[in-house]
């Protein structure tokens, strides 16, 4: 043990960074599963499935076996979000690990006070990151970006670690190369830390001048595309031809042109490694290299191997050479333009239909069938510097609110290009980002460039004052939101001190400038002109751009260690020294710490799981639900797949009816539930998906649905393939046979049924007699060509019914007891919900269930039954300023109609005073006083109303006197 005590010294702020880390990542880690991937990949974790493309094959390999260390199921997912908690604890270790290897490039002899300043200034550094916002989240929740982080630090602490040592140490390059290999089976972010390895390569080979230094990151970024374009997207092609030949040239059974590959591609490289052994190491090393990347590469099988069993969590079903390529490209998700491509209002002047290879179980070999749609664009539409592209209506509107005119008015020349490209995606999405995680944030609420919502905000009321309108009196949501995190700009300027030390002349200053600058590039505004991002995303993308909050934390621990050096010269006093560091210590990771601690604590956040279940439970047995969006959709997946909660509901993703592997999936049997029957073939769907097919306008007599889909393919098949484009007319009134015996008539809207919604019709019209057909309460109803006139509320879901069927009083106290036994969506007040959460929860329809069910239990006479059902919606989701405030008003009125007074007084207090003060703030901002009126004036009317009821004649004057002229109270 003697040995121990001096390895303990010298690592004792190593082990203090490890250690805080982690017990602050455990004990504010989420115990269940979150929203958006984490229900998807926790479940394809669990199970070894196949989630979207393009795909974690070591991510789900390491989350597997995190999981298996539990034996109660509702544990797996806290299981694999410790996963999370480790990656992430260990990137913000070899932070520091970095951060000291770096300051001693700048350091000649090393003394004890230097080692205290290097030391200080790693950790400082280090814990800074640990509680940036961004990293912070992604460390709590089963994601693959604190794993990916992990892989990207500890290759980057290998390098380092190989170019600094004088000794022989390949090992560690070649570990480092093995791991950057493994992570593409993570994330192919860490990709882009190449052009940083290779430079750190030449360094040590050539040396480090200017000239070399600009070698070393030309040739990384031409590796980079190499494995890129050349191993990534286009790796598979060779398999592709050989599957092609042998396959249906020469009759060899499914994937032997594929093991063809995989073998004569491994043997090349094992006798090029035993041949260049001896005689020629630099093609040894060549070799070396390769192999090791495509070990990596090869983990890609996994995903092959368990489509082909056939898992239920089967995305794109890759399960062929074909499938996995495009599995792999995200074919499905299509190109954005980069260099060169059409603007926003091109105008199409042709088109092509693509066509991709299937494997047809039956004839055994591959056969083409019609994939997408290519299409062509005038030349007078291209242009250089594609940032305004997208035709989609909600980005439209996008650009127009960023350029100020709509580029189907004008086209967007190179100007306009290169403005969005620096005014949203660059500046509003990147540099806000990082304002978000150095300077502090103004609310959680999704950002599109107006001042109320996700801007950064650094807590100095002269700063924000200017950019985000009255300070005086600021929106009620920045007073009570638990994300309004102020850190005034301090670890910025951490940050810019060590960015103007770097700058300075002195020993080894410029190549950290180099390399931490050249990470912040490749990670930042590389991955920025890369993903071409459109305006009005789903959601914010922080997350993708980490490892340049990992740089900018790195150059605020140089920052750091200036001010610390800074302060000796001044004071030599140990005294001053250690004060000093405490103090940074606390400015800048403490404060973060204690800044952001609230809203990242997911530690009593359940809100996910329990939607989940509570959705399933409002289903009737052997129902099948109909879903739309990830955050519906994913934490049902996680409850069924892992912790085995009704298994009889059928999950269907209105999302994906369009692609014929999932047609193809949902007619098989899973656990818990058969497989649904269709009335037109698979054939069908898979020959017509790029179809469109008229509901006729005739008045026409009703029609079985079953009947009517015959009827329709047999006009297909007597049409030419231009003609099918648009199809033939579907019969316009439909007979459903529910389950209770009773016909139900649909009739139709007008309009064009996509091939997707021609497979949600056929899955209902086939299945209605036996199974209940449930929607969840966030499905866009207008698309649904009326048969939302037909929904039947019944807890979290719409059940496709009579209407009239179901108004009976003990229709309505079944309802009653399902909402108060087996709807349950919180277990504490004091969690906190951020954006997503809130989201999720308002597209659920929670609120409007409860006012539905309330109304009706009223019409019935259950006016008690009403006060404790308003009760459990009010104690299990409170009021806050973030929810719509309308259908706050109709729960206090509903409080008021049962005489419960004295809780819809309070309500209405609230509702006033949170009103109010955005009043304030929207007068005070110099708003528009149309505006102010339009969002104000007609809840303050109710509110009066109800103030009038409940006697409360000071409010009665404070509405009059506030509002009186703004809505002439």
């Amino acid at each position: 043990m003697r040995w121990f005590i001096p390895v303990l010294r010298r690592n004792l702020s190593g082990l203090l960074v490890l250690m805080t880390s982690l017990i602050v990542y455990f004990f504010t880690v989420s115990p269940t599963v979150s929203f958006w991937d984490c229900g998807e990949f926790i479940a394809s974790a669990y199970r070894l499935q196949v989630p979207h493309p393009p795909g974690a094959p070591v991510y789900l390999l390491l989350a597997r076996f995190f999981s298996m260390w539990v034996s109660d199921a509702s544990m797996v997912a806290f299981s694999i979000n410790i996963l999370s908690v480790i990656a992430s604890t260990f990137s913000v270790f070899f932070l520091y690990k970095i951060l000291l290897l770096l300051l001693g490039v700048m350091t000649t002899g090393e003394t004890l006070k230097k080692r205290l300043f290097m030391e200080m200034a790693s950790v400082a550094g280090a814990l800074m990151f640990a509680f940036t916002d961004s990293m912070w989240y992604s460390a709590v929740e089963s994601e693959v970006y604190a794993s990916s982080l992990f892989f990207s630090m500890i290759t980057l602490w290998l390098f380092l670690s190989w170019y600094l040592r004088e000794k022989d140490s390949s090992r560690l390059f070649f570990l480092g190369v093995y791991l950057l290999g493994l992570s593409i089976g993570v994330h192919l972010l860490n990709l882009l830390f190449i052009p940083v390895f290779v430079m750190l390569f030449v360094w040590k080979v050539r040396g480090h001048t200017v000239k070399f230094t600009i070698q070393g990151i030309l040739l990384g970024v031409f590796l980079l595309g190499v494995i890129h374009w050349g191993l990534i997207v286009n790796g598979l092609v060779p398999a592709m031809c050989l599957e092609g030949w042998l396959v249906n040239d020469l009759g060899f059974p499914k994937h032997s042109g594929l093991i063809v590959f995989a073998v004569v591609l491994g043997g090349i490289h094992v006798l090029g490694l035993i041949l260049t052994c001896r005689s020629r190491p630099v093609f040894h090393f060549g070799f070396l290299v390769s192999t090791l990347i495509l070990i990596g590469w090869f983990s890609y099988a996994f995903v092959l191997i368990r489509a082909e069993a056939g898992c239920p969590i089967n995305m794109n079903s890759p399960d062929n050479v074909f499938s996995l390529n495009e599995y792999i490209n995200r074919t499905q998700y299509g190109n954005r333009p980069l260099l060169y491509g059409h603007h926003a209002g091109a105008k199409v002047v042709g088109w092509e239909q693509k066509k991709r290879m299937i494997y047809d179980d039956e004839g055994k070999r591959y056969k083409e069938v019609a994939s997408n749609m290519d299409l062509y664009f005038s030349s007078e539409d291209m242009v250089w510097f594609p940032r305004i592209y997208s035709r989609l209506p909600q980005h439209i509107e996008g650009y127009q609110w960023w350029l100020g005119e709509s580029p189907l008015n004008r086209k967007p020349g190179l100007f306009s290009q290169v403005s969005f490209f620096l005014r949203y995606q660059m500046g509003f999405s990147f540099l806000r980002y990082i304002m978000w995680n150095f300077v502090g944030r103004q609310n959680d609420s999704q950002g599109h460039g107006d001042i109320l919502s996700g801007n950064w905000a650094t807590g100095i009321g002269l700063v924000d004052g200017y950019r985000l309108g009255s300070r005086k009196y600021p929106l009620a949501e920045d007073i009570y939101s638990s994300s309004a995190n102020h850190y005034f700009g301090i670890p910025l300027f951490f940050t810019l001190v060590g960015l103007l030390f770097l700058l300075r002349e002195g020993r080894g200053r410029k190549r950290i400038l180099v390399l931490l600058g050249l990470i912040f590039v490749m990670t930042g505004p590389a991955v920025v002109f890369y993903l071409n991002q459109p305006p009005f995303e789903p959601r914010e993308r922080d997350y993708v751009y980490i490892a340049a909050y990992m740089s900018l934390s790195a150059i605020g621990g140089v920052g750091v260690f200036a001010l610390l050096k800074g302060i000796y010269r001044i004071s030599a006093s140990n005294v001053t020294l250690l004060l000093s560091g405490l103090l940074i210590l606390l400015a800048g990771p403490g404060l973060l710490f204690s800044v952001n601690l609230n809203d990242h604590n997911r530690s009593s956040r359940y809100l996910a799981h329990d939607l989940a279940i509570s959705q399933l439970r409002s289903c009737p047995p052997n129902a099948i639900l109909f879903t739309y969006g990830d955050n519906d959709t994913y934490p049902l997946w996680y409850a069924q797949q892992v912790e085995n909660i009704r298994m009889d509901v059928r999950i269907v993703n209105l999302g994906l009816l369009s692609a014929p592997w999932y047609v193809k999936q949902i007619k098989k049997a899973v656990q818990g539930s058969g497989g649904l029957s269709l009335t037109l073939p698979f054939d069908f769907y898979l020959n017509h998906q790029l179809d469109y097919v008229g509901v006729s306008r005739s008045d026409l007599s009703p029609v079985e649905g079953s009947q009517a889909l015959l009827q329709l393919k047999r006009q297909l098949s007597g049409l030419s393939a231009k003609d099918q484009l648009l199809g033939e007319e579907l019969a316009p009134v439909w007979e459903l046979r529910l389950p209770n015996e009773e016909v139900l008539v649909w009739r139709l809207s007008p309009g064009y049924l996509s091939t997707g919604s021609l497979v949600l019709y056929d899955i209902i019209s086939s299945n209605i007699e036996n199974h209940a057909v449930c929607f969840t309460r966030n499905v866009d109803r207008s698309a649904l060509h009326g048969l939302d006139h037909h929904f039947i509320p019944r807890g979290l879901v719409w059940q496709v019914g009579q209407t009239n069927s179901e108004n009976g009083v003990q229709g309505v106290l079944a309802d009653y007891s399902l909402f108060m036994d087996s709807i349950r969506i919180g277990r504490s007040s004091e969690v906190w919900w951020d954006n997503t959460c809130r989201q999720a929860l308002d597209a659920a329809g929670y609120r409007e269930a409860v006012i539905d069910l309330s109304h009706r239990l009223l019409s019935s006479g259950y006016q008690s039954n009403v006060v404790r059902l308003l009760k459990k919606s009010i104690k299990e989701y409170p009021y806050s300023p973030y929810m719509p405030q309308l259908s706050m008003v109709e729960m206090a009125r509903l409080l008021v109609q049962c005489n419960e007074k004295a809780e819809a007084e309070k309500l209405v207090r609230d509702i006033i005073y949170v009103n109010l003060q955005d009043v304030y703030y929207f007068v005070y901002s110099g708003f528009d006083t149309s505006y102010v009126k339009h969002r104000y004036c007609e809840l303050f009317g109710q509110l009066r109303a109800l103030a009038e009821d409940l006697d409360l004649t000071g409010l009665l004057a404070q509405i009059d006197t506030e509002l009186h002229y703004l809505c002439g109270f």
